[in-house]
């Protein structure tokens, strides 16, 4: 089978497995070549919820920034390097002018549309404004690809699709569990185990969202500083996978629960985020941290009532 006919049947069976959210997610973030920059009013118009909150990484262009990339297919498997550039509204590579946020310029997250493959990235850019990174997509799919910087004091997140063509297999969003096995960079299990801790999350209001890391039943509080605090939250919400911003919160303390009173200061083995979901429905959370000099992931689904 020549690589179009390849590539028509996967966009056919992508469409099917989502239920039409990849076509969805194309009238907010069209993936034709033609200038990023074109779509940033499309952007804007649906980058809002009902009740005005913006959300992020709905659209590759916005308020005058785009994220303009220079391949979209990727061969499963084979590393192979990724370059962009985060351009203004003249069309010009922004060269300076990124501030730090967890102790780097730009975070690049990229994501299979079915959350199956998660990666966490940091490109390093050259003097013209290209950002560069070797990037592996180990599986036939659509992946999402965010570009997570601040410029200006304000943090912005923009996003395309990639593509890995093949026969793909989507699976379904694993269901709800409160502890889980977290994996290290060759994604094998390990022997740490995570338990999550939101009792008063709720749609559209701030809430602290903990982790509780655990080894034989016991608590594991050998937790080394990783990108500046004791680990790194993503947040994505099922069907467009709108990219929630969260900040970590060093003592849980620190920030009053909106549905009760404060908890006490968060215990050596506890990872602590402020995070806000914007609507009722499933969200998937990948939280990454370090221990013994590895980078550990412990991916979970929640459930977000009204």
């Amino acid at each position: 089978m020549n690589t179009p006919t390849r590539l028509a049947a996967f966009g056919a069976a992508l469409s099917l497995a989502f239920g039409g959210a990849a076509l969805a997610g194309a009238a907010i973030d069209p993936t034709d070549e033609g200038p990023a920059r074109q779509h940033a009013a499309e952007g804007a118009r649906h980058g809002a919820d009902s009740g005005g909150e913006p959300l992020s990484g709905l659209a590759v262009a916005h308020a005058g920034y785009a994220f303009e990339i220079d391949r979209r297919l990727f061969s499963a498997g084979d590393t192979a390097p990724f370059t962009f550039r985060i351009t203004d509204q003249g069309g010009r590579a922004l060269r300076d002018g990124f501030q730090l946020q967890h102790e780097r310029e730009l975070h690049l997250i990229v994501v299979r549309r079915d959350t199956a493959g998660f990666d966490h990235l940091h490109p390093t850019r050259g003097q013209d404004g290209t950002w560069s990174v070797d990037l592996n997509l180990r599986a036939p799919g659509a992946y999402r690809a965010y570009a997570d910087f601040m410029v200006g004091g304000e943090k912005r997140t923009l996003a395309t699709d990639l593509f890995v063509p093949g026969d793909f297999q989507p699976n379904p969003l694993p269901a709800p569990q409160l502890t889980v096995r977290a994996v290290d960079g060759a994604d094998s299990p390990g022997d740490l185990d995570v338990t999550l801790d939101a009792p008063g999350v709720r749609a559209g209001r701030e809430t602290v969202v903990a982790f509780v890391v655990a080894k034989g039943g016991q608590p594991f509080e050998q937790l080394e500083p990783y990108l500046g605090a004791k680990g790194h939250l993503v947040a994505l919400r099922e069907g467009d996978l709108a990219y929630l911003h969260v900040h970590p919160v060093e003592a849980a303390s620190e920030h009053a629960r909106k549905d009760g009173p404060t908890t006490a200061g968060a215990a050596g083995n506890e990872i602590g985020f402020a995070a806000t979901f914007p609507t009722p429905g499933r969200y998937r959370l990948f939280l990454q941290f370090k221990s013994g000099g590895e980078i550990r992931t412990a991916s979970y689904t929640v459930e977000v009532p009204r």
